[in-house]
């Protein structure tokens, strides 16, 4: 394993190591029962469950094992007219080491390229030919004549060209529907360029293969971001022309929006999730990330003179604020709320510690509405954010409450914090309640023997403009590395 799981924070370096022995095991167990040795697996995730993480930490683990290993951002390239153009140049990049040189892996590669181009022109030419034949009659045995002869001219194919460009790009869009499937299954049948393209890519891939272990793997990220026409297209031009010896298709998606995503484009009726399965072989979902764990290793760089918790307990804290929440399987929302509070505790500026129960729920509403309010106390996530531990007395034959309920002490102190008076009373009331003395131990040093303004507000009320320029910084973050 590589260096880049020093980072893993969610386990994925055990995901990669057991897939990666799974896909081999397949491409074994294919070739042994005579089978094409491909496979397409699908990675499934939420979105901010480590998807594009995972990928880099696969990608990297494979070429540690010598494999050649093309990259593929769904998103960043769906300005492509074709996916298959994207594909292709993200093999072609990978390829590229071992072609630089005159031998039988770049003359292998050359003749991919040389097979792959005519199709890609045609494949242009039969949207334009379709379309023509959709809106002014033209045939569709011009576009069958076209795709079934192997040596058009350079005129045919600038003609290709032409009339696949005539055509609006709206009505290309609206070609890709239920009828594309037959269309290119046709297509497949027919068209001789279709089986040499296949048969060279093979070749190629045996040929390298003397250089690098097979197979190749093609990890494909962010397709449940890209146009949804475009989705479709990269996932048919996978089934449909790289179902070839020795090569691996891995996605990363969130399947639940892709699904949706395709429907939502196609129309209510449209069956998004049995449309995917069709290009799947497997699909392997991450496990529920140990949310604990997680928030124990982005916790450990918190100024933790700056900050404090009930009974100490920082982590636990902040990791059932987070369920609270509705967070605990985000890992991008954990991240960036842990920075929020890094960033406000960080410009604390004042040596009564800040609050971590006034702390965490300002940094969690603030990324989940980008204002700068503190919640109400009655928000249905503070309500939940509570630490059990209920113990039974057998003496006394009684159950003992020492559970640690945040909720009420942000309530209790959200009440009092504008007013130092308000505090001071509060604070001279003998109080049975843990939460109410834990509430009164926050604000104790601010005025306990110490001359203040009655009309002054606690220090924590600062904890609100600290927050927002914290998160303004963690949202300047995430958009950069977006």
């Amino acid at each position: 394993m590589t260096a880049h799981w020093d980072a893993d924070l969610l386990n994925r370096k055990d995901d990669a190591k057991f897939l990666y022995n799974f896909l081999i095991g397949q491409i074994d167990k294919r070739k042994a029962q005579g089978r094409v040795a491909s496979y397409v697996m699908n990675v499934d995730a939420d979105w901010g469950g480590g998807k594009t993480f995972f990928l880099e930490g696969l990608a990297a683990d494979l070429e540690s094992q010598g494999h050649i290993v093309a990259r593929i951002n769904a998103w960043r390239d769906d300005h492509a007219q074709d996916p298959y153009v994207a594909i292709m140049a993200a093999i072609d990049k990978a390829f590229e080491p071992f072609v630089q040189k005159p031998g039988p892996i770049s003359k292998a590669w050359g003749a991919v390229k040389s097979s792959g181009g005519p199709i890609a022109v045609k494949f242009a030419g039969a949207i334009g030919k379709a379309l023509l034949k959709k809106h002014t009659g033209v045939a569709i045995e011009d576009f069958r004549e076209m795709i079934s002869e192997g040596g058009e001219s350079d005129g045919d194919l600038t003609t290709a060209i032409a009339e696949g460009t005539m055509v609006a790009e709206g009505e290309i869009e609206k070609l890709f529907d239920t009828s594309l499937e037959a269309l290119i299954d046709g297509f497949q049948r027919t068209d001789r360029a279709m089986s040499d393209f296949r048969e060279k890519l093979a070749a190629s891939i045996a040929a390298v293969s003397t250089k690098r272990p097979a197979p190749l793997f093609i990890l494909v990220d962010e397709l449940d971001r890209c146009r949804p026409t475009f989705a479709v297209q990269l996932l048919e031009r996978v089934k449909h022309l790289f179902d070839v010896e020795g090569v691996v298709f891995v996605f990363a998606t969130n399947s639940d929006q892709l699904q949706h995503s395709i429907a939502g484009a196609y129309g209510a009726n449209f069956n998004g999730f049995r449309y995917l399965k069709r290009f799947f072989n497997r699909t392997y979902v991450f496990a529920e990330p140990p949310l604990e764990t997680l928030v124990q290793k982005l916790c450990a760089d918190l100024p933790q003179e700056k900050l404090r918790a009930p009974d100490d307990k920082l982590t636990e804290a902040i990791s059932l604020g987070f369920k609270a929440f509705g967070f605990g399987s985000d890992l991008r929302a954990v991240e960036q709320i842990i920075e929020m509070i890094d960033a406000t505790v960080t410009a604390w500026p004042h040596k009564v510690p800040a609050e971590i129960s006034l702390v965490f729920p300002l940094c969690a509403q603030f990324y989940l509405s980008g204002k700068a309010v503190w919640p109400h106390p009655d928000l249905p996530a503070l309500k939940q954010w509570i630490l059990p531990n209920i113990t039974h007395d057998r003496h006394s034959n009684r159950s003992r409450d020492f559970s640690i309920y945040y909720n009420r002490i942000y309530a209790e102190a959200y009440s009092i914090f504008n007013s130092m008076q308000k505090i001071v009373e509060y604070g001279n009331k003998e109080r049975d309640d843990s939460s109410a003395r834990y509430v009164n131990s926050i604000f104790d040093r601010e005025w306990n023997g110490v001359p203040v303004p009655r009309s002054a507000p606690s220090v924590q009320v600062d904890l609100l403009g600290l927050v927002v320029n914290a998160g303004r910084m963690a949202n300047a973050s995430s958009s950069s590395a977006t």
